[in-house]
C-alpha cells in the first residue's frame, strides 16, 4: 500500500541526528530491506536533529525527481553466520 506524505525521516542515528526528507513524496510500506520512495518533484534532504532543527554536520542535498530505492547497510560476520544492521 502506497501513502503520499511531505516529510519522511530515513535514518535516525544514534540519538543526536537524523536524516529527513521534505518534498512530495510517495512511500510504499516496508516489504523489504530496500525500501522504494517515489519522489514527485525535486525535494530536500535535511540532516537534522531529532527535534527539527538544523545539524550543521552537512548542508541539506538537493534530492532529484525519481524512483528511489533506500538500502539498510549491514554487515555479515562469517564465522557467527549472522547478518547485522550497521551504522557508518
Amino acid at each position: 500500500m502506497k501513502k503520499t506524505e511531505n516529510k519522511k525521516t530515513l535514518l535516525k542515528g544514534q540519538g543526536t541526528n537524523q536524516h529527513t526528507l521534505y518534498g512530495d513524496l510517495l512511500i510504499n510500506e516496508r516489504i523489504s530491506d530496500f525500501e522504494p520512495i517515489i519522489v514527485k518533484s525535486q525535494s530536500i534532504l535535511k540532516h537534522e536533529k531529532p527535534n527539527g532543527q538544523f545539524s550543521n554536520e552537512h548542508k541539506p542535498l538537493i534530492v532529484s525527481k525519481g524512483e528511489w530505492l533506500m538500502g539498510k547497510q549491514v554487515e555479515y560476520n562469517p564465522m557467527k553466520k549472522t547478518i547485522s544492521q550497521i551504522w557508518d
